[in-house]
């Protein structure tokens, strides 16, 4: 403003200069703020859905520790209803799929666990969702597809069970020599202390050890 030489020059020339373009400045402003507070309302909505989540989740989990079936697949089912997209979603889906085959309806429990696969991003979730998809494929004699289910190259942590399962398969397939040496993989792979190396030991007694 110095090319102006008195105040009133400079003062008539901010009101000019304004009404030019103080539209669009408040504007522009109106939509910053906007933007600022729509964020923030976000925000805030998005951790009140994570908490109301995670109180339903922790209600489920009291529920199954004290063995009330009911209230467990009552929680389940409010979570898949209100939080289907996040990880209590997946989880949720996961405790349903359970209820499913407990209660004797396999059908029901691999339509839960084609979702959660079909949901997921995270490796962990997939590789549980994964192998309890192939048991309820053995236990329907769809073995073919469970055994396809389980041939994946990254399997993490999970190794151990891929390989056991394959062997569970073998077994009822007749292939004595493919499921020993599924068994044998699986016992390589297996950590000292887990509780799945026992009943890999008493599984290939069974088969007789070569």
């Amino acid at each position: 403003m110095d090319i102006y030489r008195t105040e009133e020059e400079q003062l008539e020339a901010v009101k000019g200069w304004w009404r030019e373009n103080g539209k669009s400045i408040v504007a522009g402003v109106v939509l910053g703020l906007g933007a600022i507070f729509g964020w923030r309302g976000w925000q805030n909505h998005t951790a009140l859905q994570a908490e109301a989540a995670s109180t339903l989740y922790q209600q489920m989990i009291n529920a199954s520790r004290s063995g009330e079936q009911a209230d467990i697949k009552r929680y389940a089912e409010r979570i898949m209803a209100d939080h289907a997209g996040s990880a209590y979603g997946l989880f949720a889906g996961l405790m349903l799929a359970r209820l499913a085959a407990e209660g004797g309806d396999l059908a029901g429990a691999e339509t839960r666990l084609r979702g959660v696969l079909e949901g997921n991003d995270e490796a962990g979730i997939e590789h549980i969702a994964r192998l309890r998809l192939a048991r309820v494929l053995i236990a329907r004699d769809r073995l073919e597809e469970a055994l396809g289910l389980l041939s994946v190259s990254d399997r993490a942590s999970f190794a151990a069970r891929y390989e056991e399962l394959k062997g569970d398969i073998f077994v009822r397939q007749g292939k004595k020599q493919e499921a020993r040496a599924a068994y044998e993989a699986a016992l390589a792979e297996v950590d000292m202390g887990d509780g799945l190396q026992p009943v890999l030991e008493l599984k290939l007694d069974e088969l007789g050890r070569s």
